[in-house]
């Protein structure tokens, strides 16, 4: 009996070392758990990715040689002999000339003898175009034009000079290149562009002076056998978790969400689909170089170059942003769905996404081809004659495109592109009817 009290000592302190043990195990314990794999989006090819240059191109070309020899060329192959050159070519010194020129001025550098001008169809900042060729300046601007002068009647020292000009805002910077880069360009360039199509212009037409292709063209019209891209590889490659979409509506005009509240719709009317992010909603304006560079890597994560798409438009307060359809160098117009527009937006500080527009056609495999002539661009400038000088000065820009319709004949769905022609008024693109090239009335509202 004299040990009880150490033995009863002994239990206690085992028992408070198991008690211990016990919590210090529970503490520690780590449970082997299977791993959950979440699905992101999934690597999907629509069609081709492609670099900056390919999608900012000129519309046309303009070569001034005199007052009376004006030619020009909307020809593919002939402006990428032009950009080809000019790639070689060291841009430095750039600097503004005029911050907001008159007219008079803008029209003096834009037209003179012994100058080729380049016309895009939206404003290139400066940092896209350096990504493009090659300029040597330290300090890039954040500045954009719409047309380059190639000024190759002129040397300056041991240089020529390059105009930027951007006719909307009338800003006007210059750039030098070295003159021993003339001679190549005078004999692989400007001997071709004699040969060119003679191009008039109206001069009543426009602000600035309107030059088109003087005479009927001959151009190919196509049929093209109905070739879709099936919804779910926009789901696939535009949802983070595509394994959670769901889907409702009707087989043609299905819409698609997920838990993220991301939504895409299916239009069968004209061949588009819309994603929109509602959450990537911003009022914030865009850097316009930025625009350019983060929607070009947008639509390559999902190779989303499906055609010949080019840089179009561009609206920096909307952070939105315009490819479209080309065919045979030419834009292509509706009624169908023929561009992809885009807005960019902002998430929990994240830039993404917050409108897509697109079509999800393809045209590849044609089921015909035929040719037509396209009316004379004298006979062009003449259906604007009945329009009052407001009217005609709100006008920016005349081309040649193409229509793109269904053609329903049987036995099969065909899509059908017809040349047309084109006008810009007002910022907003126009189709210059048969009626309206035959002498009939119309009006710019």
């Amino acid at each position: 009996m004299k040990y009880i009290e150490q033995i009863k000592s002994i239990a206690l302190a085992l028992l408070i070392f198991l008690s211990l043990a016990l919590t210090f195990t529970i503490w520690t314990f780590t449970p082997t758990l299977e791993t959950i794999e979440t699905t992101s989006a999934v690597e999907v090819e629509l069609g081709e990715k492609k670099v900056v240059d390919e999608v900012v191109q000129p519309l046309n070309v303009l070569y001034q040689f005199s007052d009376e020899n004006i030619t020009g060329t909307s020809d593919q192959e002939q402006i990428t002999l032009l950009l080809s050159e000019m790639e070689q070519w060291q841009i430095h010194d750039l600097a503004i000339v005029v911050e907001e020129a008159p007219l008079e001025t803008l029209r003096a550098y834009l037209h003179g003898t012994n100058r080729a001008v380049l016309y895009y169809p939206a404003p290139v900042p400066f940092p896209v175009y350096d990504d493009m060729m090659d300029i040597t300046d330290k300090t890039i601007p954040e500045a954009s034009f719409d047309r380059i002068v190639i000024d190759w009647g002129n040397i300056s020292g041991n240089n020529f000079n390059l105009y930027f000009v951007n006719s909307k805002s009338k800003r006007i910077y210059t750039g030098s290149v070295s003159a021993i880069q003339l001679k190549r360009f005078e004999s692989t360039i400007v001997q071709r562009a004699f040969e060119y199509a003679p191009y008039v212009t109206n001069e009543k037409i426009g602000e600035l002076p309107i030059y088109i292709q003087q005479d009927a063209k001959e151009v190919t019209t196509y049929r093209y056998l109905q070739e879709d891209i099936p919804p779910q590889r926009f789901v696939d490659g535009l949802f983070e978790n595509p394994g959670s979409v769901q889907s409702t509506g009707a087989i043609t005009n299905k819409e698609y969400s997920d838990e993220s509240e991301a939504i895409m719709g299916v239009e069968d009317t004209n061949k588009s689909i819309t994603y929109v992010q509602p959450k990537a909603e911003t009022s914030d304006p865009a850097i316009p170089s930025d625009l350019i560079f983060k929607t070009v890597d947008f639509i390559n994560s999902h190779s989303g170059w499906t055609n010949d798409y080019r840089y179009f438009n561009m609206v920096p307060l909307n952070q939105q942003i315009e490819y479209r359809l080309f065919v045979d160098g030419a834009p292509v117009f509706g009624p169908l769905a023929t561009d992809l527009k885009l807005n960019w937006g902002i998430e929990s500080e994240v830039e993404q996404i917050f409108r897509y527009e697109r079509p999800f056609y393809i045209l590849e495999s044609w089921g015909e081809t035929g040719t037509t002539k396209m009316e004379a661009g004298e006979s062009v400038l003449k259906a604007f004659n009945h329009l009052d000088e407001k009217d005609l000065a709100t006008i920016t820009d005349i081309v040649p495109g193409y229509e793109l319709r269904r053609d329903d004949r049987e036995p099969e769905r065909l899509l059908s592109l017809e040349p047309a022609w084109y006008f810009k008024a007002d910022g907003k693109w126009h189709h210059l009817s048969k009626e309206m090239l035959g002498g009939g009335k119309f009006g710019l509202e």
